[in-house]
């Protein structure tokens, strides 16, 4: 499991400075709206540092622990699109990949919404 939590650790911070590399270059403001793409990235990181990374009682191994994980981000991905402005859809793209990437930990667990 601590591999898992590393890894999904890993990828916010991957995710985080690709924010920071789109907040640092002005083609990836829009130029109608004058939002840079990398606000919404990190209001999206923002999100999902929310999520609880410490094994529940019921997370008997490693497999259930990264199905919650993935639940608990598709649940991020749900109240991310319902809340945020995202206008040029960046923030749910960044909590999309960081689901796929996790996914790839098992084969059969998905994140049942991420883009």
């Amino acid at each position: 499991m601590d591999a898992i939590r590393h890894y999904f650790l890993a990828q916010l911070a991957e995710q985080e400075a690709e924010a920071a590399r789109h907040l640092g270059d002005g083609y990836w403001t829009n130029g109608r709206t004058g939002r840079n793409v990398g606000l919404d990235e990190l209001q999206a990181i923002a999100a999902m540092k929310a999520i609880a990374l410490d094994p529940r009682p019921d997370d008997e191994d490693a497999h259930i622990y990264l199905s919650r994980l993935l639940a608990d981000l598709d649940d991020v991905a749900n109240r991310f699109r319902a809340a945020a402005p995202d206008p040029d859809g960046y923030g749910i793209a960044t909590i999309g990949t960081v689901a796929r990437r996790l996914a790839a930990f098992g084969p059969s667990a998905r994140c049942r919404s991420a883009p």
